[in-house]
Parts: C-alpha cells; sequence; structure tokens
C-alpha cells in the first residue's frame, strides 16, 4: 500500500483545529500538519519515540515535502480525546495524581533515550553533521560546551551590556549534563486524555537531543503561571526539577535572545 498522499483539494476541505495550528483533519481517522514552520524532523522524533517507547504518540502514515508548496506534511493517525489544558481542574487530588504518575512514568522513558549530539533527531541519520561552527548559532552542537557557546554568541548579538555578561558567565558556568531524548514543549495543551488515562503526547516539533534539564526549563520558561497546572506544582512531580538551571535560563529569556 501507498504512502497517504494528501492533495490540495483534500487539503482545501479539511477542518483546521484553530487559526493559529497548522493541523487539519482529513477524514474520521486522518490528520496532517503541514505549514512553513513544520519539519521532517517532527516525524523522525515521533516515529523513535513509538519505537523506542511506550509514549502514546500518533501514528506516522507519511512524511513529505509537497512539491506545489515546498511545506512538509506529516499524515499522522487522529487520535480522540480530550485536551488536559480544558479538564486538568474539573479532577481531584486522585485523578491529578493518576494523570500525574502517567506522565513521569513517560517521560522518564524519554530520559533513557541518550544523545551524543544536541539538536533535532533527524540530525543523527546525517553520516557526517555539521555542527555549529560550520552552520551559526542554531545547531546541531557536538557537545554541551558548543551548545552553550551558540546561546552565548545570540545573547552578545543582542545587547552589549554589563547584565548582558553576567547572563553570558552564568550560561559559561553550566556543565557536566546528560544529553537525552526531550519533548521540549510539554504542556496540558500538547496532551490528550480519554477516561482518566492519556492517549497521547502532541506536538514534537521541539523535540530533539538536549541537556537533561531541558525538558523541565522548557516547561515553565513561558507557562500561564496563574493556571492550576501551575499552582498545583505539577511540572515538579512530573519531572526531576533543576531550578538553578531554570534562574539562568529565565535571565537568559529576560535578555530577549532565546
Amino acid at each position: 500500500m501507498d504512502p497517504r498522499v494528501i492533495t490540495q483539494e483534500e487539503l482545501a476541505n479539511a477542518t483546521r483545529f484553530g487559526d493559529f495550528i497548522p493541523v487539519y483533519k482529513v477524514d474520521a481517522v486522518t490528520v496532517v500538519k503541514t505549514g512553513d514552520s513544520v519539519r521532517l524532523a517532527e516525524a523522525a522524533a515521533m516515529r523513535l519515540v513509538r519505537e523506542k517507547t511506550t509514549i502514546p504518540v500518533p501514528e506516522i502514515y507519511n512524511a513529505y515535502t509537497d512539491n506545489t508548496t515546498g511545506h512538509v506534511r506529516i499524515v499522522m493517525e487522529f487520535i480522540e480525546g480530550d485536551c488536559l489544558s480544558n479538564t486538568w481542574y474539573q479532577y481531584d487530588a486522585q485523578q491529578k495524581e493518576h494523570i500525574l504518575q502517567q506522565l513521569h512514568d513517560m517521560f522518564s522513558q524519554l530520559r533513557n533515550i541518550k544523545g551524543t549530539f544536541i539538536g533535532s533527531v533527524d540530525e543523527s541519520a546525517c553520516e557526517d553533521p555539521l555542527f555549529e561552527e560550520d552552520i551559526g548559532t542554531y545547531g546541531p552542537y557536538k557537545d554541551e560546551a558548543s551548545f552553550y557557546q551558540g546561546i552565548i554568541t545570540a545573547l552578545k548579538n543582542t545587547l552589549e551590556s554589563g547584565w548582558v555578561d553576567t547572563v553570558c558567565a552564568m550560561v559559561g558556568a553550566l556543565s557536566g549534563h546528560e544529553i537525552v531524548l526531550t519533548h521540549g514543549d510539554i504542556s496540558p495543551r500538547n496532551i490528550l486524555v480519554r477516561d482518566g488515562k492519556i492517549v497521547a503526547i502532541l506536538d514534537w516539533e521541539m523535540a530533539g537531543y538536549y541537556p537533561e534539564y531541558w525538558e523541565y526549563v522548557k516547561a515553565l520558561y513561558r507557562p500561564a503561571w496563574e493556571s492550576e497546572w501551575i499552582k498545583d506544582r505539577a511540572v515538579d512531580r512530573v519531572l526531576q526539577p533543576y531550578l538553578m538551571e531554570l534562574a539562568v535560563f529565565l535571565h537568559v529569556h529576560s535578555v530577549g535572545a532565546w
């Protein structure tokens, strides 16, 4: 059976999930994610997670670049469920704990998949990948030190000040972390639940191999601070906290370069 290819007509008639969401429901069992910001790396990450873990991830039917638009199209399984951001406040303490334990087990599996560089999953398919000194500050990076040097370069290109120099020193002081597979955008909006069970983790566009604290830092980088999810300290119960690293990257964010 040939891989599923979505025609322009099918896409035009599909139901979009939201104005700023590049995902369309094509039929009862199929969705397609497509747009100028969609990358094949997302499909590579999802396939890896399905292969190496028990984390529920939609099955990929096809991933390709459309010849007409030049946009990547990821054709995948539609999974019925409620967005956790819409249901979390409805749960009692026991139900919340059940959800958090499921998430803790899932993300522990990701932490057990190690990387040999920092960057997108699809870079691992390259026999001789170009690292940051060849392609700029966006990676991939051959190790943790070069990753931080890329961040420092971005900071200094944004602003020159004593504060920036101090933040750069903070970043440069980080070291000694394992490089692990990371979702990169874990949030209730990216978690589907049904009958108290997590049925899908969505939106792997930020996934890749990053320092072990990256999942925690990204989960608390720009959250809805007044949401019940944050007030319940859910992130700290799902992931190992890295408070010092979080403090450093909140300062990085204050400069506006990352």
